[in-house]
């Protein structure tokens, strides 16, 4: 059965550690990039409706390296993340700008598509099947509810350098809140620790909940994303600010929003560094 559920892909990111377009970088000897195969997992549960958030110059690649490979009949929607796309009776801020405004402005910039309940995902990133699975099913019946899968932080770290997480608060199933630490890593002793949100270092659990960015979202979200950016661009954003999704996520928790978490029993892979892409090549050569 087709599941009522879109697929948000956020495809405009600038890759900064990476070095260059890592939404197209294909991996192993698949001759695929990493979406590929969350959009096929998507697909395996039931989806029909893609979205792509690009930046304007990566559309004619996604069409001619991406479209061909999927199946006729997933519906595709291309959303180009302009800088001029901002809510009505706000002014662009007079800075020098090439950077996209953040993933909560990407996800507000596909809100014409998105009629129905939505999955959101990084292009970069890779999730598993089993995370799809539990999306899918969680809207399967009617539910106001967000959702998210949290992954154990021990299953997202690079062996290349650091990682930013979002360490999650969980109590009975549902999200109270998403803090985000920085240059996590393991240290020589092997214990993992972390910037916390103060700038402090801290020690962390391998089990530590984290989230990896992988949304369910019911289309009530795009309102409170286009207040988030109304006081984002009020505030008159300097030259590298960025509104995010995870803050607009944070603040409908603390007015009642009730947000599902799920636990991923796949491991996440991703690409942070370019060594994370060649490490990934023997196991999705093994998917195609």
């Amino acid at each position: 059965m087709t599941a009522a559920v879109s697929l948000l892909v956020l495809a405009g990111g600038m890759g900064s550690r990476f070095g260059g377009d890592k939404q197209l970088a294909t991996v192993g000897n698949t001759g695929r990039p990493l979406l590929y195969f969350s959009v096929m997992d998507a697909y395996r549960a039931g989806i029909r409706h893609l979205v792509l958030v690009i930046r304007q110059n990566l559309q004619a690649l996604f069409i001619e390296q991406v479209l061909p490979t999927l199946p006729a009949d997933l519906k595709v929607d291309f959303v180009v993340q302009h800088l001029h796309d901002i809510p009505a009776d706000c002014v662009l801020p007079t800075v020098a700008r090439t950077k996209p405004w953040g993933t909560a402005h990407a996800v507000w910039s596909a809100r014409r598509q998105l009629t129905q309940p939505f999955i959101v995902i990084n292009a970069d990133d890779y999730y598993g099947a089993d995370a799809m699975l539990q999306l899918v099913d969680h809207f399967s019946t009617p539910a106001s509810s967000w959702a998210m899968v949290a992954y154990p932080l021990a299953l997202t770290l690079s062996e290349h350098g650091g990682v930013n997480r979002g360490c999650c608060q969980v109590e009975n199933g549902q999200l109270l809140k998403v803090a985000e630490w920085t240059e996590i890593h393991a240290g020589t002793d092997g214990v993992l620790s972390g910037l916390d949100e103060q700038g402090v270092r801290r020690p962390l659990s391998g089990q530590q909940l984290v989230s990896m960015n992988i949304w369910g979202f019911t289309p009530n979200l795009l309102t409170r994303l286009e207040t988030q950016l109304r006081q984002f661009f009020q505030a008159g954003p300097g030259e590298k600010a960025e509104s995010y999704l995870p803050v607009a996520v944070d603040d409908a928790l603390q007015h009642g929003q009730q947000l599902a978490v799920m636990v991923s029993t796949d491991a996440w892979r991703g690409i942070t560094y370019p060594a994370d892409l060649a490490a990934l090549g023997s196991f999705f050569d093994n998917k195609i």
